[in-house]
């Protein structure tokens, strides 16, 4: 009885985390065009934002499937902002914004939009709109101008990252 049980409650957790990995599109890596990615290692991933507020805005996330900072390991969370800060210096050197906003959102709420953790680095530039402005929107209203953009300055910013 105990066996049977135990191969059962095995099999749900692979549905579940199946059903997971084909509902999060941040768990698919396939979702992403190669010049997207801007970084991979073997628990992280950078890559360009599908809905860019500026140019070069990038979300860094771990690979493992986890819902928001909170639900985060405290072991995984030091190399998951490593990142973000080694992605953060190398956007300012490349792009040379007049700043940057830092963040991640835990919840719908507070704004997430995506069930996988995932923190923004946003290039801003002065004149461009704030992300309080946009987020009404769920765009910015030269999102498309960006993602053309975006190839041109991939090869940068992983040639500054080596």
């Amino acid at each position: 009885m105990h066996q049977v049980f135990a191969e059962s409650e095995e099999y749900l957790l692979n549905r579940v985390k199946d059903d997971i990995m084909r509902k999060c599109p941040f768990c698919n890596k396939n979702n992403l065009k190669k010049h997207e990615i801007i970084y991979e290692d073997n628990s992280n991933l950078a890559f360009f934002s599908s809905q860019p507020v500026t140019l070069g805005h990038t979300l860094v996330i771990p690979k493992k499937h986890v819902k928001s900072l909170l639900a985060f390991a405290d072991k995984d969370t030091d190399k998951l902002f490593e990142l973000v800060k080694r992605i953060a210096k190398i956007i300012h050197k490349v792009l040379k914004p007049n700043g940057l906003d830092i963040g991640t959102n835990c919840g719908r709420v507070a704004g997430q939009s995506v069930d996988h953790l995932h923190v923004h680095v946003i290039p801003r530039y002065k004149g461009d709109f704030t992300f309080l402005q946009i987020v009404g929107k769920n765009l910015s209203p030269y999102s498309r101008v960006l993602r053309n953009e975006e190839i041109k300055i991939a090869d940068k910013l992983r040639a500054a990252l080596t």
